[in-house]
């Protein structure tokens, strides 16, 4: 059975949306990731190799029939090792790559060209210094999220938010317990399983994530200002989003470094995601922002690095808008002087 479109106007039989009318944004924004991807794999060059290597002799070790967690410095939850697994045999430039066009697609995808400013920003240069693949496991991660935020997608998308659980343990926190509401156990499912049996096949990483809880360094409210200076934080951030506390995933990618125990400058990474929807001028502001707090976030080495996060913390709770609105919500229509309706006798 055909449909017809029929044209408004005259009724005449009108042709359906061709592949490209219907496809077209998304066409654009893998076209827009293939293009940012290669542009910074030919031009991008490292400067720090300590991240990366970690990652590639635990897949190494891996590949050996060893476990990863033979590696000093390897973290990272059990099911980690099988999504970086593809990149093994690639260099640094790679993954650099990957991580800029992961963040370029997924703001213009999900919010608006001006968040893209942020790549200028501090904590994006200091995450392409580090090495880190944080934005390989985040950037897909949110974009699943978003963008399938029910059933196997979610389950998914929370298997690569867990593999930086101190960035994303609140917004895990707040979207677990909307999906007991909704009763999405396909992403319990998925998450489950695949999280018990990567732990079954290395249950060495318990007595890792134990070493890991002592730290010697962390850039968290906590760590150095107390539990009684993270509540205070986390007060005057609901108190500066009382009117957007609907927006719980940006909520908690801004508390996570209040009370994260481990935090590191790059872990921030995710302030700069929640701006993604904010225009011009709040992006250009925490921009600038943020280059003022270079004199301190880049001073010395976990010296007061933690007085910029803290800025930046707060700042972030300021610009960044309710996500969660569509586009045509956010600057609602009002109504001027209506006028009456006549009524008919």
């Amino acid at each position: 059975m055909t449909t017809q479109h029929l044209d408004p106007q005259n009724g005449d039989a009108e042709a359906p949306p061709s592949f490209w009318e219907i496809h077209s944004r998304q066409i654009f924004i893998v076209a827009l990731f293939v293009v940012i991807f290669f542009a910074v794999r030919l031009t991008l060059k490292p400067i720090n190799v300590i991240d990366y290597g970690v990652r590639i002799n635990a897949i190494h070790a891996f590949l050996n029939g060893q476990s990863p967690y033979t590696v000093d410095g390897f973290y990272e939850p059990p099911w980690c090792i099988f999504i970086i697994l593809p990149l093994g045999g690639q260099p640094l430039e790679t993954w650099l790559a990957l991580t800029v066009a992961f963040f370029v697609a997924e703001t213009v995808d999900l919010g608006k060209p001006s968040g893209l400013v942020q790549l200028a920003h501090p904590l994006f240069i200091t995450l392409l210094v580090s090495s880190n693949p944080e934005w390989i496991y985040l950037g897909p991660g949110l974009w699943l999220l978003y963008r399938t935020p029910k059933g196997w997608g979610r389950g998914l998308a929370w298997l690569f938010l867990t593999c930086k659980p101190q960035t994303t343990f609140f917004l895990l926190i707040f979207d677990g317990i909307a999906a007991l509401r909704q009763r999405d156990w396909k992403a319990f499912a998925l998450a489950g399983s695949a999280a018990v049996v990567s732990w079954f096949l290395f249950p060495d990483w318990i007595a890792r994530l134990s070493i890991r809880m002592y730290v010697d360094w962390s850039g968290s409210v906590i760590y150095h200002y107390t539990v009684i200076g993270a509540i205070i934080v986390t007060v005057v951030i609901l108190a500066i989003r009382w009117r957007r506390l609907g927006d719980l995933k940006t909520l908690g990618l801004i508390l996570a470094p209040v009370w994260s125990p481990y935090t590191l400058e790059y872990s921030c990474v995710s302030l700069l995601f929640t701006l993604r929807k904010a225009g011009w001028l709040r992006n250009i502001v925490y921009l600038v922002c943020g280059l003022a707090l270079v004199a301190v976030f880049w001073r010395d080495y976990h010296v007061s690095e933690h007085i910029a996060i803290l800025g930046m913390i707060l700042l972030a709770a300021i610009f960044a808008p309710n996500n969660d609105l569509k586009p045509d919500e956010e600057t609602p229509a009002v109504e001027v002087n209506p006028q009456p309706i006549a009524e008919v006798s």
